[in-house]
């Protein structure tokens, strides 16, 4: 992602921009009963085999795991460099 006058990162991402947060929080301050019903769905899908649903379970409890970067580097000594230039 481009950087825009030195800030990073997802600039929507800030608190008074999570507008599906904040909706969240409306539902479930008029009913709570609807948080507890959503998660025991989310349990029951991932019982029952929903990977999607078990993902979900497992970031949140255990934080997503961390992406990995495979990087394949042939490093040249300086003279070798000069050699290969030269062919």
């Amino acid at each position: 992602m481009a950087e825009k006058g030195g800030q990073k990162g997802n600039q929507n991402a800030t608190k008074d921009k999570r507008m599906i947060t904040d909706a969240l929080k409306r539902v479930v301050a008029q009913g709570p009963d609807k948080l507890k019903k959503a998660c025991e769905k989310i349990l029951e899908n991932a019982a029952n085999g929903d990977l999607a649903a078990f993902s979900v379970i497992a970031d949140r409890l255990e934080g997503k795991p961390s992406q990995s970067i495979g990087l394949d580097v042939n490093i040249v000594e300086h003279e070798d460099a000069l050699d290969l230039l030269d062919e």
